[in-house]
């Protein structure tokens, strides 16, 4: 299993853990791809999975630009649009995992956009 996915497994996990429900993973649309989609109580959380096994290029957080938001914003109201749930109260998380010596740190950021 590659690290993106074996992050992205971790991620669920982790949300499964604070009781999440995971509803989507990898949904992709051609204009864009979000890594998890989740229901956290009555809310609709698009998860954007971030996994680094060293420090090289940063934290993996920093990996997540204003662009790739917009970019997750544009898919999470299609996804929001063809499912009627426009009503529906959403927010984008991030959750970051650094795989280091065998152990996996994790930190999950709740609305990092103003979605």
């Amino acid at each position: 299993m590659n690290l993106g996915k074996q992050g992205e497994a971790l991620a669920c996990k982790y949300l499964e853990c604070k009781h999440y429900r995971i509803l989507e993973k990898n949904y992709r649309k051609s204009f864009g791809e979000i890594d998890l989609i989740a229901k956290d109580k009555d809310i609709l959380v698009f998860v954007e999975v971030k996994t680094r096994n060293n420090m090289n290029y940063g934290l993996p957080c920093e990996a997540i630009t204003p662009s790739k938001i917009r970019a997750i914003e544009r898919v999470a109201n299609f996804y929001v649009t063809q499912r009627n749930m426009e009503n529906c109260d959403c927010r984008i998380d991030a959750v970051e995992i650094l795989m280091v010596r065998g152990k996996a740190y994790v930190r999950h950021t709740e609305n990092i956009s103003g979605f």
